[in-house]
């Protein structure tokens, strides 16, 4: 039997943490350890290193890596991840201990620590981990370095999808459910499971539609993006049409695109990207203070973490466009409520930083759907091609409560056993 313990992520979005443990042996595995970012529950629940045969990483999104470093500060765990996923992991928790206004109990040490003990797998690659475990990553397409994880444990085998997306995008392929051997269980994520995307096709056309009108009355863009994985999607969106000039990249998203590069074998096409990033301005550091007034008074394209406007250098730019009428701000990631790229949207309003005043903005205002998660049909069409043993095994994790409640419910009529786990519920398979 194998025990399956959630410690984070039931009925919200952030904290993802599942502990799967044998009943046979000692051996026991982590997958994912991360991080809100609000709220007083920060982490998910405790579970002590001591007891731990290894830490899996599905991703470097901090709502999964946020916490990982808590078992470096007396501990000494095997950390098993894509080598790409480490080298964004560290940037994105570095970034995390700069800016967070929240207590944190680890510092830079624990980090360098992490490191040491740090194993890089390939995609397939089965490891063993433990006295009689074996871990295999499969690419699960949400952003590069991003993995499913197979945990083979006391006979049974047990899926857990981390973030996962089915769409082919321009930058990564969608996930193919069809590698996976079959299985006893699954762990997915529902953060879209109520929801369906807009076609990509139609939405990479509206949004370059949309681009152009904005540089025809000689106005600036700026494209609001994550850092990591959107900021490199928009980019080559961009790049893939002739007639757009010349694209500024700035802050955050300049780095990780400079990593992709190195790790282009995993994207979908690593001549095009390369390519794409030959076509994209990068804001040198010695010249920056320059380089953006520039890039923010003269008709163009900029590409700025953060997505939701809630720091980085797309502030700058914001700031410095939000009265040119011919001027557009697009909001190309997802928008949290109460952040000010939601706030935006709903009231098409800036919130000062400092003085937190509400601030009218002529500027156009403009939302593109470029999720990197699969939508409700894309998470039943990819349930419908994994292969189950007997029972067909579904938890549910990673989604509001009411969006896991309502797509557990559609896929039980569809002859799943869903289950709707709370933290620290524990199941046994």
């Amino acid at each position: 039997m194998v025990k399956i313990r959630f410690l984070g992520a039931c009925g919200e979005v952030g904290r993802s943490g599942v502990l799967i443990e044998s009943e046979d042996t000692e051996d026991a595995v982590l997958c994912d350890y991360g991080k809100k970012m609000s709220g007083e529950e920060v982490f998910p629940e405790h579970v002590s290193g001591k007891n731990l045969s290894g830490i899996v990483l599905s991703h470097s999104h901090v709502d999964h890596c946020g916490g990982i470093p808590l078992f470096y500060i007396s501990g000494s765990v095997p950390l098993y991840c894509t080598e790409l996923t480490y080298r964004v992991s560290e940037i994105l928790l570095h970034d995390m201990l700069k800016i967070t206004s929240q207590y944190l109990p680890f510092d830079k040490s624990e980090l360098f620590k992490m490191r040491k003990y740090t194993r890089f797998l390939k995609y397939g690659q089965k490891k063993k981990i433990g006295s009689n475990t074996w871990v295999t990553l499969y690419d699960a397409g949400h952003i590069p370095g991003s993995a499913m994880i197979l945990i083979e444990m006391d006979g049974k085998k047990i899926l857990y999808t981390g973030d996962i997306n089915t769409t082919e995008t321009q930058l990564l392929k969608g996930v193919n459910p069809l590698e996976i051997p079959q299985i006893d269980a699954i762990i997915t994520e529902t953060t879209y499971g109520t929801t369906d995307h807009n076609s990509r096709n139609e939405t990479e056309e509206s949004f370059i539609n949309s681009v152009n009108n904005v540089l025809d009355n000689e106005g600036i863009v700026l494209n609001a993006a994550f850092g990591v994985s959107r900021s490199q999607e928009i980019a080559l969106v961009l790049t893939k049409n002739k007639d757009i000039p010349r694209i500024t990249l700035d802050g955050m998203a300049r780095r990780i695109s400079k990593i992709y590069i190195s790790f282009s074998d995993m994207l979908k096409n690593p001549k095009k990207y390369v390519n794409s990033m030959k076509k994209i301005h990068f804001i040198d550091q010695q010249k920056r203070d320059y380089e953006r007034r520039k890039a923010s008074s003269e008709s163009g394209i900029v590409i700025a973490p953060s997505g939701m406007l809630k720091g980085g250098t797309a502030r700058y730019y914001a700031e410095n466009i939000i009265n040119g009428e011919n001027n557009a701000i697009n909001l190309v990631s997802y928008q949290i409520d109460g952040t000010p790229g939601k706030i935006l949207l709903e009231k098409g309003v800036y919130i000062d930083k400092n003085t937190k005043e509400e601030i009218k903005v002529k500027a156009q205002i403009n939302h593109f759907d470029f999720s990197s998660h699969a939508g409700k049909s894309d998470l039943i069409e990819f349930l419908n091609k994994i292969k189950f043993k007997s029972d067909k095994k579904v938890f549910c994790v990673h989604g509001d409560a009411e969006v896991m409640k309502e797509f557990a419910s559609n896929i039980s009529k569809l002859g799943y056993l869903a289950e709707i786990p709370e933290n620290g519920q524990i199941f046994k398979i």
